[in-house]
Order: C-alpha cells, then sequence, then structure tokens
C-alpha cells in the first residue's frame, strides 16, 4: 500500500536524522507543489513549517493550551503573529514568562498536524503510484537557530495514530484543513430540519477548517466531520482549501535566512493599550534584552549581588568605571552544568583566580550563550538530562567561533573509554570531580597560561558582569 510505504519511509529518515544527531532544517518535498520543513536539534524534531496554515494552526493550539494569553494577544488579529510566534513566546519561555509546559503542548500539537499532513499527501489520495516524497538535508548551527528542545517526543507517533485512525474512518480524501461551504442554500434549507440548517448555516461559511471547527465546538473531529459528509456527497454542501489568516506569516524560522525573533517591546505596549490597565500577564511581558543581558533567562553568573549595601556613591562610581575598563580584557569561564552546588564551587574557585565565571544551567541553550559570551575556557559537564557532555561538546565544535575554545569534561567518570570517546567529540581535556582548586589551576595554567592576577584585576573581575 502506497500510503504504508509513505509512513515507512518518512519514519526511515526520521530515525536516520536521529541517529546522526542531525542539526538543521529538512525539506519535504512532494508532487502539486506540497512542501513542508522539519527542523531538528542534535537528532530531535523540534518544530515544523508548512506552506500553509502555519499562523491558522499556530493559533488554533495556542488557544487550546494558553486560552488565557492566546484572548490577550489577538486582539487585533493582524498584530498578533509577527509579534507572538514561535521565536518569541520560545524567548518568553526562556525568560520564565511563559510555562515551558505550555509551549511543549503547542508546538508538539503543531508538528503533529504537519506530520500528519505529510502522511495524507503521500497516501495514493494525492500521488501519482510510485511518486514518493523528496528529502533534502540543510545542516544549520544550532546557535543560529530559536529552538527550545522539549523533554519528549511524542509527535510523530500522534501523528501515525492519528492518520490511521483518520483513514479506517474511511476519511482518507478528506483532508482536515478544508472548509465546508454552502454550495446550495435553497436546497440545504428545503431538505434539512431547521435547528439543523441553522447550525449548519452557523459554521458552514467557509472561514474555518474541519480542525478549527472541531475545536469551536469542543467535538472529537471524526464524528464532527462524518456528520456533515451526507451533505457533502448530495453537494449541498463542500468541502476545499482555504488561505491562512494572513498571508505568507512567519513564525520565526525561514528556510534560507533565519530570522531574528521579534522583541516584545511593541506587542507589550499593545496589550496594555488594549487591556485598558496593567493586567498581570501585561506585567509579565517585557522588552526581550540579549540572553547574557538578562541573566536570568538562562545563565545565572553567581556575582549578581556582590556589592554591599555599605558601598557609597563614590566607590560605587569607581567599581563601575573599573567594570567597563576590565570587561572586555578579563577573561571569561563559563561552566555548562545543572548542578547548583557544583556551579558555586566552580564559581569561588574561578574567581578567586581573578576571572569571570557564568553558569549555564541548561546545555539545550548552551551554544547560543556561549557565541555571545566568547569565553575562554569552557568547563563541560558529562551528566546532565536531555544532552550529555559528548553531544554539547560535539554541537560546540561545529560553530566556526567556538573551535578553537578550550573545552574541558567535568565527571567523576574518566577511565580509558570515557577518555578516547572525550577526544573523539573535540574536548580538550577532563577535570575529575571533586572540583577543587589545585584541579582547576592546573587546568587554567595549561590552557590559558595562567597568571596571579593584580588586587584591582580582581576586584574588576568580580563586578565586572
Amino acid at each position: 500500500m502506497q500510503g504504508s510505504l509513505i509512513a515507512s519511509d518518512l519514519e526511515e529518515n526520521i530515525q536516520t536524522y536521529r541517529e546522526q544527531q542531525f542539526t538543521g532544517l529538512v525539506k519535504v518535498t512532494g508532487s502539486k507543489g506540497h512542501q513542508w520543513f522539519i527542523y531538528y536539534l542534535l537528532g530531535r524534531i523540534v518544530w515544523t513549517k508548512s506552506r500553509t496554515h502555519s499562523l491558522r494552526r499556530w493559533q488554533r493550539h495556542l488557544a487550546i493550551h494558553s486560552p488565557v494569553f492566546f484572548e490577550q494577544i489577538t486582539q487585533p488579529v493582524s498584530l498578533s503573529y509577527e509579534s507572538w510566534n514561535y521565536t518569541a513566546i520560545a524567548r518568553l519561555v526562556k525568560l520564565k514568562q511563559f510555562r515551558r509546559d505550555q509551549f511543549s503542548k503547542v508546538v508538539d500539537s503543531c508538528i503533529a498536524e504537519d506530520i500528519f499532513d505529510i502522511l495524507q499527501v503521500g497516501s495514493t489520495h494525492y500521488y501519482q503510484p510510485g511518486d514518493l516524497l523528496t528529502y533534502e538535508a540543510h545542516p544549520k548551527e544550532a546557535a543560529s537557530l530559536p529552538f527550545i528542545m522539549l523533554q519528549q517526543e511524542r509527535a510523530w507517533q500522534e501523528a501515525q495514530q492519528a492518520w490511521l485512525i483518520w483513514e479506517k474512518a474511511g476519511l482518507g480524501k478528506f483532508s482536515p484543513d478544508w472548509a465546508p461551504t454552502i454550495t446550495q442554500l435553497d436546497v440545504l434549507k428545503a431538505q434539512t430540519p431547521p435547528q439543523t440548517f441553522q447550525t449548519l448555516t452557523t459554521f458552514a461559511d467557509g472561514n474555518n477548517t474541519l480542525r478549527d471547527l472541531a475545536i469551536r465546538f469542543k467535538q472529537p473531529i471524526i464524528p464532527l466531520t462524518k456528520s456533515i459528509l451526507p451533505y457533502v456527497s448530495r453537494k449541498m454542501l463542500g468541502l476545499g482549501e482555504i488561505p491562512d489568516i494572513v498571508e505568507n506569516a512567519s513564525d520565526g524560522f525561514h528556510p534560507d535566512i533565519i530570522q531574528t525573533a521579534p522583541t516584545a517591546e511593541g506587542a507589550s505596549a499593545f496589550m496594555a493599550a488594549s487591556s485598558g490597565e496593567q493586567t498581570s500577564q501585561s506585567q509579565l511581558i517585557k522588552p526581550i534584552q540579549s540572553p547574557l543581558a538578562d541573566m536570568g533567562a538562562a545563565i545565572n553568573t553567581n556575582n549578581n549581588n556582590r556589592q554591599t549595601a555599605a558601598n557609597t556613591k563614590t566607590t560605587q562610581k569607581k567599581n563601575t568605571q573599573t567594570s567597563k575598563r576590565l570587561k572586555n580584557t578579563t577573561p571569561r569561564i563559563i561552566y555548562i552544568d545543572d548542578s547548583p552546588a557544583d556551579s558555586r564551587t566552580m564559581c569561588e574557585i574561578v574567581e578567586s583566580f581573578g576571572y569571570q565565571y557564568s553558569n549555564i544551567p541548561d546545555p539545550l541553550q548552551a551554544l547560543p550563550l556561549l557565541i555571545e559570551a566568547k569565553p575562554k575556557l569552557i568547563f563541560l559537564d558529562l551528566v546532565m538530562p536531555i544532552a550529555n557532555g559528548y553531544e554539547v561538546c560535539s554541537q560546540i565544535r561545529r560553530i566556526s567561533s567556538l573551535k578553537e575554545i578550550p573545552v574541558i569534561i567535568v565527571t567523576s567518570n574518566d577511565g580509558i573509554a570515557d577518555r578516547v570517546r572525550a577526544k573523539f567529540v573535540g574536548a580538550s581535556g577532563f577535570l575529575g570531580k571533586p572540583i577543587q582548586h589545585k584541579k582547576v589551576l592546573k587546568v587554567l595554567k595549561k590552557h590559558l597560561g595562567y597568571v596571579e592576577p593584580s588586587p584591582v584585576q580582581q576586584e574588576g573581575a568580580l563586578s565586572a558582569y
């Protein structure tokens, strides 16, 4: 069966990119102009995009999984997508201003629908026998893509199951992205009870897809679709394609040029104006700064509170001037680790040697932050959730600006097999746990030519960032 071949082919490709820990986008193309982009990070699908209904799909699932937020940002609709697309809300997630679990549900649902559509378009209902989907991979540096890695990859399984159920229900030749429209109003009115006629005229206006209507009426899509098929077969209703809510809507991704996410500044002002007052939600929305400018987003520098209340204005001014002078000259060392205790230990040691220090607790947010921070040395914990040190190190070495920066694997496992694997992914060395002054100093001398800093340098390093 052609549909089974398509599903098997798609699954095989997904598995291949997973095993390769592929990062970038894969363009999936079929006949009749159908095209999708599947985005990968370390072999996991993190986003998909189709040529049709990008905005409609995104807003539909945002309304399901975050209805309060959705209501506040979609008045009027013309402003919503450019300010509140994937990239913009991903930044809010990083700033802890939008719940990660809600974002995960929205993204998973959108991915599942796109994969469902790929499976359907790849079936014999749309393709001539022998035609298959084609796949074209475009590797990208992870730092250039506004990804958020999600804990689980449910979308592929959900899409497969949904397609099998849809096809088994005899709906394979009907797309859930089609919209019902009344084609013979007089005939429909004459041959249906008044209540049924009123219901049909309410929703069969050609503006809402079957997926939209299922959400609107809070009904499973299969029974809803089957309920209108008798009217379609008698040609009183028609089912057809409709455009997206906004033409050429952008989700922050682009197949050729990855665009920078829009800031939330304009949308924040809009929200306050539309609500008439500062609501709790609008108070959360702040102008988005660069990741390193807002340490609360992903980096915990551990030194923000070092200036005591006893400092005089003169001393504060002097410290500020010293900080500005030394900010670009004092080397920064970054430790990628999700352990607060180990981070505090490393911070105390590194700062005692006069270096600037930053901790990145989430390895999946490390690459763009590393590029902006321009560290002189990176300590990288081996055992972390989702992505281990070997995977992160491999990604670091694929970025040209980070290739020459020493990366030291921090671990309690430093056997021969571990050292061979670390060398294979481009690590510069090992640091055994527990973290100690002597061990760190040895690494600094080897890779940075460490020199004991003067007291002025120490003071500047501690307050420079």
